[in-house]
């Protein structure tokens, strides 16, 4: 699954649903932004409710995570858009359990 989101405010963007009793493993989350102080989260959910952290990227850059629990939802959250408000990329990927 490969879920591509632009970003021209701080929030999540839209959540990946591996669908009814299908699961998610290895994430990675790429990052593209003018702004080196850009934060942006690779999150993951068991219940599209309750969202984990599993690595951040600042600026530009790849974030990568690998979970021993699998889980039914990922997405990108820009937590700071960064100096000057410029808008920044990100992908999503991830592989099914």
């Amino acid at each position: 699954m490969q879920l591509s989101n632009l970003f021209s405010a701080a929030g999540a963007g839209p959540a990946a649903n591996a669908g009814a009793g299908k699961k998610y493993k290895t994430m990675t989350l790429h990052v593209g932004s003018a702004a080196p102080d850009t934060v942006t989260a690779l999150q993951s959910s068991p219940d599209n409710t309750t969202w984990t952290t599993q690595d951040t990227v600042t600026g530009s850059g790849w974030g990568y995570a690998a979970m021993h629990l699998s889980t039914q939802y990922v997405r990108a959250n820009v937590t700071a858009l960064g100096t000057g408000g410029l808008p920044c990329s990100a992908v999503v990927m991830a592989l099914p359990a």
